[in-house]
């Protein structure tokens, strides 16, 4: 294990090329799903409007479909996608511009729009929205940055900078963001600088705060924050919940304005579910908060010979957690099952990542965070990896790119899935 998984994932996804989850928001002009005559015009030297008028590539007894074939979803890993109330935003790797990052509109989740944006060396991974617009936060280069956009169509090149601890080389990552009523807040990790067998050692969990979006200041060190890793943040609880680790187990915080943090107790339900094997090791990746409940989801893992077993939890406030029940979560000899992030919908949660197992493609609804079932158990559904969800009124996405045993030299290809709310 290197880094952590939440830096892990990231190598994967750079690797083939050469993942806030917001609650659902409302708009009452929102198109209905499968039409595009409201598209939003998007800037003049984007890549020209795909056309997606075939059918899907594949749909499910559950209801989930592909969308249609079209040139600007199919050379995209995506990471991220958001729904701002007039449009989902998602954020992705372009297969077909060497590597280069690409953002896609879309006003029902079928039809999507290659956004014009570039800015050298850029690689955003979480997208937010809010108030002043959307948010997204990754790297230039090896240093993270954040970009920002007033509608989600049009994004400036200027990159904002997140102050940095003073400790050499050590490796620096924001990992989500998050909006507040006056602006932004992003969270992260420390970890040492090391190239392989770095083992499960954060040096501290960070926070950051920021009015525009593009100058940010550091939340000052604390002991809530030591040894550990933030790896997703949420609105909810006394103000805002964030989840991550703490050496080898799962943990989560709370903080009423995001400046001071405290880290709710350590339990049996944040520690491994099997033997006490020294190699094990626990995380939460995803957290969201709506209908009166904070839901996180992450997983299980090893270094040995089972693969990971996805894990989930509930709280009423953030501080106070329960274990979560999931169909088809554990798993078994070669087996990979794991949640990456959670998203809020109109109907309650949706949890996304990548099950090789009995619960294809990866996709767990719950109305309550409580009791997670597999939302799909197809295996046409297999070769999907699952980054980043959400919703609006009447649609939810997934997004995210296939698994293939021999991808091409482009890379692995990206995929999105939608299907109609009831």
């Amino acid at each position: 294990m290197t880094r952590g998984r939440a830096i892990s994932a990231m190598a994967l996804l750079l690797a083939a090329c050469s993942a806030t989850s917001p609650t659902a928001q409302t708009q009452s002009s929102e198109p209905s799903p499968g039409t595009s005559a409201s598209a939003p015009t998007p800037n003049p030297t984007a890549t020209p409007n795909p056309t997606a008028t075939s059918a899907p590539t594949f749909s499910s007894a559950s209801g989930w479909q592909t969308v249609p074939d079209q040139a600007s979803v199919q050379g995209v890993q995506f990471r991220s996608v958001v729904w701002t109330g007039k449009r989902f935003v998602a954020a992705g790797g372009a297969l077909d511009a060497g590597g280069a990052f690409a953002y896609l509109d879309s006003p029902d989740g079928l039809v999507w729009h290659r956004q014009a944006w570039s800015s050298p060396g850029a690689y955003p991974t979480s997208l937010a929205t809010g108030p002043l617009g959307v948010m997204a936060v990754g790297t230039i280069g090896i240093q993270p940055a954040s970009w920002v956009s007033t509608d989600g169509l049009t994004w400036p090149a200027e990159a904002g900078a997140f102050p940095m601890p003073k400790t050499g080389n050590d490796l620096v990552t924001v990992t989500s963001v998050v909006a507040t009523d006056t602006g932004w807040l992003a969270v992260g990790r420390e970890d040492p600088d090391c190239n392989m067998n770095c083992g499960l050692a954060p040096i501290r969990a960070i926070a950051w705060r920021s009015t525009d979006g593009l100058h940010w200041t550091r939340v000052p060190d604390q002991t809530s924050l030591e040894k550990a890793a933030m790896t997703a943040v949420t609105r909810g609880g006394p103000g805002f919940v964030a989840v991550g680790l703490a050496g080898t187990r799962a943990a989560a915080w709370t903080s009423a304005e995001g400046a001071t943090w405290s880290r709710a107790p350590d339990a049996p339900l944040f520690h491994e579910l099997a033997s006490a094997d020294p190699s094990l090791w626990t995380t939460m990746s995803g957290v969201a908060a709506a209908h009166g409940i904070v839901a996180a989801v992450g997983f299980e893992g090893n270094g040995g010979a089972h693969g990971p077993a996805a894990r989930a939890w509930w709280s009423a406030d953030g501080l106070t957690w329960a274990p979560a029940e999931g169909e088809d979560f554990a798993s078994g000899g070669e087996v990979d099952v794991r949640l990456e992030s959670v998203s809020a919908t109109p109907s309650g949660f949706l949890a996304v990542g990548i099950s090789t197992g009995g619960c294809r493609p990866g996709f767990w609804t719950s109305t309550d965070g409580r009791t997670w079932r597999c939302g799909g158990a197809d295996p046409a559904f297999g070769n999907f990896y699952g980054y980043s969800a959400a919703a609006s009124r009447s649609v939810e996405v997934v997004v995210g790119y296939a698994l293939l045993a021999q991808p091409p030299p482009e890379g692995l290809p990206g995929a999105v899935w939608w299907r109609p709310l009831p």
